[in-house]
């Protein structure tokens, strides 16, 4: 079969997908409008079982040619056996496409649905393709199928930014070198596997007294003059000095090298060191200086020492090389939302007088919808970098962050017929985006594991307290066991199968992490089938300090 589309079945809103595209191919290859309703209503009841007691089902639309015959193919394929509680749907569809086949195996179920096309002779292979053609390059037949179809795309880019990451770490750390990256702060935010375990420890600044720890005393002073004077200058780092190893406590002696790497605007953006260990050959260097009979040995060493400073500038090359390729791979992860961007105002300008009211107002949402992904994109991407992160603070309205989350989940709290009560909310101290993930976070979280009998009520109350703000989040969902109140703040944990409620097991971690950068605490209880409730405690203003 020659697939001509394929559309995943999570929820109503690709069911509507699934519909409209099927009566597209329809149209395409030549059956009758009651044909094109038949056809599409069969496959969207078949659709919509597989997306109730489905897994992770897709449906894929072709054709396939059996001799001269060709047929137009439905295939709707899921993990798991759905086709036993579908029975009434496939009574259903048989009345409106004759050949449906059930076909089971131990790696996936698949109800294919056939239709014979009146003129099966007229689709050439070159017809065929350019159905697929127009399907790839078909206009978003919705604000969802367009966000949908950038989220595939971004997941593909963070897929290839996270393998880039991953051969960069592998490639330093199977080099016989001490590798760190330095910020303009003067941070650093990468080492590789050998300073860790030489230093059994990172210090947090490299132009601070935090070296001051692990370089010997008598070489402090012309590191702290020489780091200083090559960061404002922007001029590399060179020197030899004895750094203290934690395994033995001995000092080793390491020719350190620190070069600045500048963008296209010859600004540097951050700084790449190297440490090699020469202590072999400075113990040979003194003892020359006692020893004329070593003046041969010495001359090897200067050969080797020569040899090795030009492969420690190859290395420099090909780490900045690595480093120029990480970040073009960022930046291509930023096309598909300016294209959003483009499009969003073309469509705004060609068609600013018969959009309407409504027309404008969603077409303003999305792009601002679009913003906020691109501001979280830049963050992620910037927290998957950095060993620490200094936050910049703000005065952040908490009223207007919950306005804007309330927005986000629109269709959800409509489907669920959710209701809120919420207290007047203060206007703090914080970092606006992590602020905006952590509530989001929190009512996601109470929308998402609500009972399916009830509609969920969230209360979000504020009350000031030992100079800290402090927020609870309480809904009256499913709840969960006290015992694992700690638990749910681990990375990865989840405490209900994927089937039942979706998502990745990192939230509450997420949440965790902001608060610690906030200097704050957050903490859980809960009664099973009753209710869960967070408790969010953030400093007052005057100690509303980011860490590093």
């Amino acid at each position: 079969m020659k697939e001509i589309v394929k559309v995943s079945l999570e929820n109503d809103m690709d069911l509507i997908l699934a519909h409209k595209k099927a009566m597209k191919l329809c149209e395409l290859t030549g059956f009758s409008l009651m044909a094109q309703t038949s056809i599409a209503t069969a496959i969207s009841e078949i659709a919509r079982c597989a997306i109730e007691f489905g897994k992770n089902a897709v449906l894929i639309l072709g054709i396939e040619s059996a001799g001269t015959r060709k047929f137009m193919n439905a295939v709707i394929v899921d993990s798991a056996d759905f086709s036993h509680k579908c029975a009434e749907a496939l009574s259903y569809a048989r009345r409106l496409v004759g050949d449906i086949e059930v076909i089971k195996s131990e790696k996936d179920a698949r109800i294919i649905l056939k239709q014979q096309l009146n003129f099966g002779g007229t689709f050439s292979p070159a017809k065929i393709d350019s159905f697929v053609d127009y399907f790839e390059k078909e206009p978003p037949m919705s604000a969802y199928d367009e966000i949908r179809k950038k989220n595939l795309l971004l997941q593909e880019f963070a897929d290839k930014i996270r393998e880039s990451e991953n051969e960069y770490r592998t490639l330093t750390d199977s080099l016989p070198l001490m590798i760190f990256i330095v910020n303009t702060r003067g941070i650093i935010t990468y080492t590789n596997k050998w300073l860790e375990q030489f230093l059994g420890t990172i210090p947090k600044e490299i132009n601070s007294q935090g070296w001051q720890n692990f370089i010997h005393p008598d070489d402090y002073p012309s590191f702290a003059k020489t780091t200083s004077g090559s960061l404002q200058k922007s001029i590399p780092i060179n020197g030899q000095y004895r750094i203290q190893e934690k395994s033995s406590n001995n000092f080793v002696w390491h020719m350190l090298t620190v070069i600045p790497l500048k963008n296209e605007n010859e600004t540097v953006h951050k700084w790449i060191g190297f440490m090699v260990d020469i202590h072999a050959h400075k113990l040979a260097e003194q003892a020359l200086k006692d020893n004329v009979e070593l003046k041969i040995i010495q001359s090897k060493l200067f050969a080797n020492q020569e040899e090795l400073q030009e492969k420690i500038v190859a290395l420099n090359r090909s780490n900045y090389e690595l480093e120029q390729f990480a970040h073009l791979a960022t930046h291509d992860l930023q096309e598909p939302l300016r294209k959003l961007f483009f499009y969003a105002d073309s469509l705004s300008i060609k068609f600013s007088d018969t959009l309407g009211g409504s027309g404008k107002s969603m077409l303003k949402n999305m792009t601002s919808a679009a913003g906020r992904m691109k501001e979280l994109i830049t963050d992620l991407l910037n927290y998957s970098q950095l060993q620490q992160q200094q936050l910049a603070f703000e005065r952040v309205d908490l009223n207007i962050t919950l306005q804007e989350i309330f927005k986000d989940f629109e269709i959800l709290i409509h489907e669920k017929k959710a209701t809120f009560t919420i207290d007047p909310m203060p206007v703090i101290n914080g970092n606006p985006l992590r602020l905006r993930q952590l509530f989001s976070n929190l009512i996601s979280n109470a929308l998402k594991y609500s009972k399916s009998d009830v509609p969920p009520h969230v209360q979000i109350r504020h009350v000031i307290e030992d100079d800290h703000n402090i927020f609870h989040v309480k809904d009256n969902g499913i709840g969960f066991d006290d015992q694992y109140k700690e638990r749910i703040f681990g990375l990865f944990e989840r405490l209900h199968t994927k089937d039942r409620f979706p998502g990745t097991g990192i939230g509450l971690a997420i949440c965790k992490r902001i608060e610690e950068l906030h200097n704050g605490f957050i903490s859980a209880s809960a009664n099973v089938n009753e209710f869960a409730l967070f408790e969010v405690r953030l400093p007052c203003e005057e100690k509303s300090v980011s860490k590093q």
